[in-house]
């Protein structure tokens, strides 16, 4: 058994770059794959990687699998993120890859005269190999994927919650979007101290551009009213739709402020007059 791994691992280290080439000519041929130039070398570079690791691995029986094949799955991920694509785009790529490399070792098997526990054992390797790049390339797609979406989502809520100073005394702060517990809390944490460092007495709220909130943002919206005016702001509520004064109703809050206009301009008017 071990002349003819050993004849079919000296051939995988020795074609190793012809071997990586054509592998990644054919996935590319099968799939109708439309790659740059960068893409293709990685490929090609890391295919390389993993028949040099395969060549060592059956002449020792090692089932580790190469830091290489790890990392080119993760830039893979990184490279979908990216480009805002989907991680199917490179899940779908597994299946054909996998039935070229069975075309692969079958004629390997067929010209080393390997035997069916050879064959066996040759896939056996590359499957390993590939079900442990699929896995980390997924798992790497979620974890650039949630700290785009969290770096995404914070510019949102410093864009979405703008102080806009009035008067000396008076400030309007404009909500916009749906309004959840991550958001209300921000609007706590980061907007309501830079609001009492200005020093003002009264802070219209305008919910004009709110779509929907929740009964927790609504909760949250509350306090922070109750603080503010512990704080000696005058807070006043604009915009309020039904829908978000009947959540606000609802969950036991009542209408968010002292007082509640239709719009700025109202509000204005009243407290000029």
């Amino acid at each position: 058994m071990k002349t003819t791994i050993y004849k079919l691992a000296a051939f995988l280290k020795a074609e190793n770059t012809q071997i990586a080439n054509d592998i990644v000519d054919s996935v590319i041929l099968k799939m109708n794959l439309s790659l740059s130039d960068v893409e293709v070398g990685r490929a090609i570079n890391m295919y390389q990687d993993l028949l040099e690791f395969l060549s060592l691995s059956l002449q020792t029986e090692n089932m580790d699998i190469p830091e290489e094949l790890i990392e080119w799955s993760k830039q893979n991920a990184y490279a979908q993120v990216s480009a805002n694509k989907k991680i199917s785009e490179i899940i779908l790529r597994y299946p054909p890859t996998r039935e070229i490399f069975t075309d692969f070792v079958s004629r390997w098997a067929y010209h080393y005269q390997l035997s069916t526990e050879e064959y066996t054992l040759v896939l056996k390797k590359i499957n390993r190999m590939l079900d442990v790049s699929l896995e980390k390339t997924v798992i790497a797609f979620e974890e650039y994927n949630a700290k785009v979406k969290e770096g995404f989502e914070e510019e949102i809520d410093i864009i979405s919650f703008p102080i806009v100073p009035l008067t000396e005394n008076m400030a309007v702060v404009p909500l916009v979007g749906r309004l959840d517990e991550h958001r209300a809390n921000h609007l706590i944490d980061s907007v309501l101290p830079k609001v009492n460092n200005l020093k003002i007495n009264y802070l219209i709220m305008d919910f004009s551009g709110v779509c929907e909130i929740d009964e927790l943002a609504a909760r949250s919206i509350h306090n922070a009213v109750s603080m503010l005016k512990l704080l000696g702001i005058q807070v006043i509520s604009t915009g309020i739709s039904p829908k978000l004064a009947y959540t606000a109703v609802s969950i036991g809050v009542g209408a968010v402020g002292v007082n509640s206009y239709q719009s700025v301009r109202q509000a204005l008017e009243s407290l000029n007059s």
